[in-house]
């Protein structure tokens, strides 16, 4: 499809997914990149940059007053697991483990297909059938992946139940507590969260254990960007003046590719005949794109992220980018606050189109503990 020169207008508002399940405020959400946490694991041995030893005193004291919660994300766990010091990775899980209390957002696919379905309901001429609410933030490390999780021992009572964890936290020398369940339930999050000693463990990959699959992905997403900047360099002129169409264009069919397939398949139209897009694009056109895109607030931030990654023909796609844009595509729309990292936070902040979202993008630790005192508490 062939793409016009225009100015980028930028749609006032989102739609937002009826279907997902938002939490209540307060306690606020607040998203810290995993920098963060491994800055606030170095606390205990005297070793953090200045100003995170206050920083950990005030999370802990919003997380214990019910002003905010520190939610983790699939892109937490990715990133811990390429941590080559098991020690180091333990250290990092527990600080993880007390200020998010194993709370985790939805994965991001599961967000891009319910805000393309409200996407696609907010055209007058579609009727997509609910899912039903889906919450936003879930209790289980696969919630980030769109599973469910938990240790459940299939025809027992819920005394029988609890007997069996009790029995195996002793066995295992686990601390009960009060709830040998919810024990064995924490230690088994601790775990998979910090993964095992080594990925690479003969005796895990004969059990069926790889990350190649979700390696594999990131590669191949990288690979398409890095692809992307080819075309871009082939016409330089795209790169000058229709960078976000082009965006745009890669984000609709290539990152929800499998979405607008689906589509198809159920109304019989493709998503061009839904959205009325003539073949040259007018004008008008571009705009209806803009309009649908820029309307489902996780593709809204991984758009502006990577029109600001491909502005520099220079930069080389990672998987660590992908990582990123994963993450940020979610914390940016729906938490209230989000601690990342100088580059990220830079992108966030000069794209006018994300100013909707007004989420906190604190600088430094001293103007998030700031922000995290003046919170009202319920």
């Amino acid at each position: 499809m062939g793409l016009l020169p225009t100015a980028y207008g930028v749609r006032a508002g989102v739609v937002w997914p009826s279907d997902l399940a938002l939490p209540s405020r307060p306690p606020a959400l607040v998203y810290l990149d995993t920098f963060a946490y491994i800055n606030l694991a170095k606390v205990a041995v005297g070793t953090a940059p200045p100003g995170y030893k206050d920083l950990f005193a005030a999370c802990r004291q919003a997380l214990a007053d019910g002003r905010a919660m520190f939610p983790l994300s699939s892109t937490h766990v990715l990133e811990i697991y390429k941590i080559a010091s098991v020690a180091q990775r333990r250290d990092v899980v527990a600080v993880m483990e007390e200020l998010s209390e194993f709370n985790f957002l939805l994965g991001r696919p599961q967000i891009m297909e319910l805000e393309f379905e409200a996407a696609l309901n907010d055209l007058p001429t579609m009727t997509i059938a609910p899912q039903g609410h889906i919450p936003l933030v879930g209790t289980h490390m696969l919630h980030a992946f769109g599973k469910k999780g938990g240790i459940v021992f299939d025809g027992t009572t819920a005394e029988e139940a609890s007997w069996w964890a009790e029995k195996i936290c002793h066995d295992m020398g686990i601390d009960t507590g009060a709830d040998p369940m919810a024990s064995l339930n924490r230690w088994a999050m601790r775990q998979l969260v910090t993964g095992p000693d080594d990925h690479d463990d003969p005796a895990l990959l004969r059990a069926g254990y790889s990350l190649d699959g979700w390696r594999d992905m990131l590669k191949q997403r990288a690979k398409r960007e890095n692809d992307l900047v080819s075309k871009l360099d082939a016409d330089p002129a795209l790169r000058q003046t229709k960078l976000r169409d082009v965006i745009n264009a890669n984000e609709l069919y290539v990152e929800l590719g499998h979405l607008v397939d689906r589509a198809q398949t159920a109304t019989g139209l493709a998503l061009s005949q839904i959205l009325e897009i003539q073949d040259p694009p007018k004008s008008e056109c571009l705009a209806k794109i803009r309009n649908f895109n820029d309307g489902m607030p996780s593709t809204r931030v991984a758009a502006s992220v990577k029109e600001r990654y491909h502005s520099d023909r220079r930069h080389a796609w990672t998987t660590n980018d992908l990582q990123d844009i994963d993450a940020l595509a979610i914390a940016m729309p729906y938490c209230d606050a989000a601690f990342i990292d100088k580059a990220a936070r830079n992108q966030l902040v000069s794209s006018r189109e994300l100013k909707f979202f007004e989420t906190f993008l604190p600088r430094r630790p001293g103007d998030l503990m700031d922000w995290l005192a003046g919170l009202p508490t319920p």
